[in-house]
């Protein structure tokens, strides 16, 4: 058992399986733009960079230079679409309920305003003292500075913390702020990008959590 004051939560992959929502607005994006489409599965395994490398990797290569274009579409799109097919991972209402009584928190790299709306949507964004987006943040993850952030703000040392996410650029982020790592294996890219990343420990279900720390 992990003695924590402190459970950082990745957002997409982590608290809520978005895929659906999000692949659909990438292929809405891509055809108004008249490109191919990707497959869901290539889309979901693209996602937890943020929008804009999530575009620069569907793009063609030599087409970059319509990022801003394709960003701006696609915002269009999502923004508008946030909570058709999104929900909260089986679990993740009785974790959040479990550990109320110690600090919660979002670190994510999706923009501030749709995590938000996101988080309000689906009524648990009450259970957070504390939500950074990847705009209010110089660096993104894998950059530590949002999980750097919300251990400065709600004054806990990274020996009393965790952050639980499902992707390599979370474990990273983590293992850089100090932080002890969980990979959630049953996320957007599963077990091995979770071990090849060197996360301290790796669950199949957000239940786990409370056996683990205390």
């Amino acid at each position: 058992m992990f003695k924590t004051e402190l459970i950082i939560f990745d957002l997409d992959g982590t608290l809520i399986d978005s895929s659906e929502d999000i692949a659909w607005a990438v292929n809405k994006t891509l055809k108004q733009m008249g490109f191919d489409e990707f497959s869901y599965q290539a889309i979901k395994e693209r996602i937890g960079w943020g929008v804009k490398m999530l575009l620069e990797k569907v793009l063609p290569k030599e087409k970059q230079d319509l990022l801003e274009e394709a960003r701006s579409i696609f915002m269009g799109y999502y923004s508008g679409h946030l909570l058709v097919k999104s929900k909260l991972y089986p679990g993740v209402m009785d974790i959040l309920n479990h550990f109320k009584n110690k600090k919660l928190a979002v670190a994510t790299n999706k923009p501030f305003n749709l995590t938000e709306k996101i988080l309000d949507g689906l009524n648990i964004s009450g259970y957070f003292k504390k939500v950074v987006g990847g705009d209010g943040v110089q660096n993104k993850k894998p950059s530590p500075e949002a999980i750097e952030i919300i251990l400065r703000e709600l004054r806990v040392s990274p020996e009393k913390s965790i952050f639980v996410g499902d992707s390599l650029i979370d474990i990273e982020a983590g293992k850089k702020a100090g932080v002890m790592t969980i990979g959630a294996a049953y996320g957007f890219r599963g077990r091995r990008e979770l071990e090849d990343a060197g996360a301290d420990v790796i669950i199949e279900d957000i239940n786990e959590l409370t056996s683990l720390c205390e």
